[in-house]
C-alpha cells in the first residue's frame, strides 16, 4: 500500500531547514569563500582573489602550523582517552549492585561538567598559581621540595600534561553518566548465562559489557574527538597557547590570527583545514561505528 501526503506536510520543514542554514551552512560556506580571499579587515580596500595562496602559506610559510597540529592531536588523543577510561571505571562503579547514593553520586559527579568553563579555568589558574596556589601550599606543607615555586602552567614541561588533566576532569563525568545510562540498557540475563557457564568477572565484562557499551562508546568517543580537536576556550583560557607555544592548538592559532592579526582569508583557510582534517578522522569512524551498526 502506498501512503500519499499533501505537500503541506513540508512546510513543517521549513522552520528547521532555515535555521541549519543559517547556522550551519552559511557560517561554513562564507569561511570557504574567505578562504580564498586577500582579506584583512584593517585595510578594507585591498580586498582580492588569491586562490589557494593561504592554503599554501599555512603549509609553507606558517612556523607554527606543524607544531600546532602536533599539539592538537596529543591533546586530542590523550584527552579522549583517559576521560573514556575514568568515565568508564565510574560508570561501572555506579552501575555496580554495591554502590550507594547513586542519584546524589550522578549530581555532585556532574558539577565539573555544570560549571562554565571560564569559571573552571579560573578556578584552576587560581589553585595552580605559585607561591600562593593552594596545590603549591599543599605539597610544601607535606614536605615536597620546590613545589612553592612551581608554575605548573607556566613550565614547558608540565604546561601541556596539567591542560590535558584539567580537560579530562571537567569532561570525564559526562562520558560517566552516559556510559551509566548505556550499562542500564543491557540484559541482566546475559551476566546471569555468562555467570552460569563459569565466566569469570573479567570474561563477564570483556564478552558481554563492553559489547552492550559498544554502539554508546563510539559516539561519545567520536563527538569528543570532534570537540576537542576544535577545543580553543579550554587552552586559551589556561594559557593563551603558551608557554613559547608550548599549548598552541589550531584554533587559538586560528583565533589570534583572526581577531588579532585581522586577517580573516588566511584564518579561514585555518578553519577550514581543521574542518576537513575531521571529516578524514571522525567521518569513516562515524560510518564504521555508528551507521554500519544501524
Amino acid at each position: 500500500m502506498v501512503y500519499k501526503h499533501s505537500w503541506k506536510v513540508y512546510l513543517y520543514f521549513i522552520p528547521i531547514t532555515f535555521f541549519i542554514l543559517l547556522i550551519y551552512i552559511y557560517p561554513l560556506g562564507n569561511a570557504f569563500v574567505l578562504s580564498f580571499l586577500n582579506k584583512i579587515l584593517t585595510r578594507p580596500g585591498a580586498d582580492r582573489f588569491i586562490g589557494l595562496d593561504n592554503f599554501i602559506r599555512l603549509f609553507t610559510k606558517e612556523p607554527l602550523f606543524l607544531k600546532s597540529l602536533w599539539n592538537g592531536f596529543v591533546f586530542t588523543f590523550f584527552s579522549v582517552v583517559f576521560e573514556y577510561l575514568f568515565g568508564l571505571i565510574i560508570a561501572l562503579v555506579l552501575n555496580s549492585k554495591f554502590a550507594k547514593l547513586k542519584n546524589a553520586s550522578k549530581a555532585l559527579l556532574m558539577l565539573p561538567w555544570a560549571v562554565p568553563i571560564a569559571i573552571n579555568s579560573m578556578m584552576w589558574r587560581f589553585l595552580l598559581a605559585p607561591n600562593f596556589g593552594f596545590l603549591s601550599q599543599a605539597l610544601t606543607a607535606v614536605g615536597i621540595p620546590g613545589m612553592l615555586q612551581a608554575n605548573w602552567l607556566g613550565d614547558l614541561k608540565t604546561a601541556m600534561p596539567v591542560v590535558i588533566f584539567i580537560n579530562v576532569w571537567r569532561s570525564f563525568p559526562f562520558y560517566t553518566i552516559t556510559l551509566v545510562a548505556g550499562l542500564s540498557i543491557i540484559p541482566q540475563e546475559l551476566y546471569e548465562a555468562a555467570e552460569v557457564d563459569g565466566a569469570s568477572g573479567w570474561h563477564r565484562f570483556w564478552k558481554v559489557t563492553l559489547p552492550g557499551i559498544k554502539n554508546t562508546s563510539a559516539v561519545i568517543i567520536i563527538f569528543h574527538i570532534i570537540w576537542t580537536f576544535s577545543n580553543f576556550d579550554v587552552i586559551y583560557l589556561l594559557t593563551g597557547g603558551g608557554p613559547l607555544n608550548s599549548t598552541e592548538v589550531l584554533p587559538t592559532l586560528l583565533y589570534r590570527q583572526a581577531f588579532s592579526n585581522f586577517n580573516m582569508g588566511y584564518a579561514s583557510a585555518m578553519g577550514i583545514f581543521v574542518f576537513i582534517i575531521l571529516m578524514i578522522v571522525a567521518g569513516p569512524l562515524y560510518n564504521r561505528f555508528v551507521m554500519r551498526e544501524d
